[in-house]
């Protein structure tokens, strides 16, 4: 599993898969302005184990950014509104 996963300023989720060099097979018709400036990209293989893990990692990620204390900064990002 090969995808990159980035969002776009209506927030909507883009995923578009990679091949082994990394570059995008079918990309997306959303030039980079139209998108939020954070990606994923996740290098797995195409198993249910791995998908597992990665569900597992994720839900890892999500835990410890949710326990992360607020600063100003980012109170400020979450309350903006995509453009």
């Amino acid at each position: 599993m090969r995808r990159r996963y980035t969002i776009h300023r209506d927030g909507d989720l883009l995923v578009e898969e990679l091949d082994p060099s990394g570059k995008i097979v079918d990309p997306e018709p959303v030039p980079p302005e139209d998108r939020l400036p954070v990606e994923v990209v996740v290098l797995a293989p195409d198993t249910a184990e791995a998908r597992e893990q990665l569900l597992d990692l994720l839900e890892l990620a999500h835990d410890l950014e949710a326990q992360t204390p607020q600063t100003p900064e980012l109170a400020k990002l979450k309350l903006k509104k995509p453009e």
